[in-house]
């Protein structure tokens, strides 16, 4: 088992892939990091409010890795953990796509797959724990939520019906008139609801998946935003309104439930879009809004700036000591995936690569230096040379016969 543990991180790192199997072996350089991470975490499990961490390094740096160990952290002090790669697909100005990605992508304590549906089925109607979901919904958030809720729990118990509100309380949200209809079968009775607009009311469902996180039992929420940096493919509106979905992970007002948000952003969106020199989004952004007659939203936007340049966590390039303490690392889980005895010096693995490069070529250069020394000891040597090209008179006469007879029997079947 160990060895199959052990193939498996290699192959990880063989990919360039990061991954939560990694982060509990590989977190040398960022001790201090990881203890302000826990602190955090700690003060979220104690006082059950909203924080945020902006994570900002150079490409290559190892932010998402870090994502990683900050997820096997909060996974070890009992928190619920969503991973959110963005991208064309999952902007973060669409808080119902962010929403559906969270969801899907939920990791619960001591469970191996994601998912939502754990929690649900833990809600059992009548329970002291149902209960307080409902009055907190009809309470805070949306009626519709309230209206989902009540019929999942109170309802007919059809198979049907009930996985479509389970599925609309993970993101894929049922239309009202269903809704009406699912009620009005439940309960005999007409179901009135105000319009639900999901740019305007989508957050309520992380407020209530939050919620209901920490009623389970758990410590709180995780959400751990990676790519941040796709910002700088919208569009100014399309930027503007991200920004301001950012401030409602960013600030306890917009009614999180113990939830550390983590967005992971290479360094060029400070400088490239956010502080640059000339119509940096710190100017463009609230004259773009202001010409929409949205100045209300100006001062948010600003308060996100400030958050963006005062809050954040810079990924430093590892020192020397900590690259190779990593390194020694990757050669003892290669030895133990393989069973071998691998070389005590990997420093030729290295020698080539400029002083600038990623610390995942790094680390890709010295596996694929460990692989080839497994295969064929010693330092090999490799050439990329062209097959010579052979002529059909050039073959082996026993070759040639067998050529003569393949293509008599072609000619038959013809």
């Amino acid at each position: 088992m160990e060895n199959f543990a052990a193939r498996q991180i290699i192959e990880c790192l063989r990919s360039g892939v990061s991954s939560r199997n990694l982060s509990a072996i590989f977190s040398y350089g960022r001790e201090a990091a990881c203890e302000r991470v826990g602190r955090e975490l700690e003060r979220v499990r104690r006082d059950g409010g909203a924080f945020s961490l902006v994570v900002k390094g150079n490409f290559g740096n190892g932010k998402t890795h870090f994502l990683n160990i900050i997820a096997h952290k909060a996974e070890e002090m009992n928190f619920a953990v969503s991973f959110v790669p963005l991208s064309k697909e999952t902007p973060f100005d669409k808080l119902d796509r962010l929403y559906r990605r969270a969801a899907a992508g939920l990791y619960l304590p001591g469970c191996s797959q994601p998912g939502f549906v754990p929690l649900l089925e833990a809600l059992q109607p009548g329970s002291d724990q149902a209960n307080e979901m409902l009055n907190y919904v009809a309470r805070n958030l949306h009626p519709k939520l309230e209206a989902v809720l009540k019929n999942y729990l109170d309802g007919s118990g059809d198979a049907y019906n009930q996985h479509i509100l389970a599925s609309d309380l993970a993101g894929d949200f049922v239309p009202a008139a269903q809704l009406k209809s699912i009620h009005r079968l439940n309960f005999g009775k007409a179901l009135s609801l105000t319009p639900f607009k999901i740019k305007e009311n989508t957050f309520d469902y992380f407020r209530f998946l939050s919620r209901m996180i920490r009623a389970a039992g758990y410590a709180g929420w995780v959400i751990l935003f990676d790519e941040f940096e796709q910002l700088m493919y919208l569009g100014i509106t399309a930027r503007a309104n991200a920004y301001l979905n950012a401030a409602r992970f960013m600030s306890p007002s917009f009614g999180l439930t113990g939830t550390y948000s983590v967005f992971s952003a290479s360094s060029n969106l400070w400088s490239e879009l956010i502080w640059k020199q000339k119509n940096s989004d710190y100017d463009i952004v609230p004259q773009k809004l202001a010409a929409k007659e949205r100045q209300y939203d100006i001062p948010t936007v600003r308060e996100v700036f400030g958050s963006f340049l005062k809050e954040n966590l810079f990924l430093d390039t590892l020192s020397t000591f900590d690259i190779r303490r990593m390194l020694q690392a990757v050669r003892d889980q290669h030895a133990l995936a393989y069973g071998w005895q691998a070389p005590d010096d990997i420093s030729r693995a290295t020698a080539g690569l400029p002083a600038d490069r990623p610390l995942r070529t790094v680390i890709r250069a010295v596996v694929e230096y460990l692989d080839l020394q497994y295969l064929y000891g010693g330092r090999p040597e490799i050439a990329a040379v062209m097959p010579e090209e052979v002529l059909p008179g050039d073959l082996p006469e026993d070759e040639r016969e067998e050529q003569e007879k393949i293509q008599d029997h072609e000619h038959e079947c013809l």
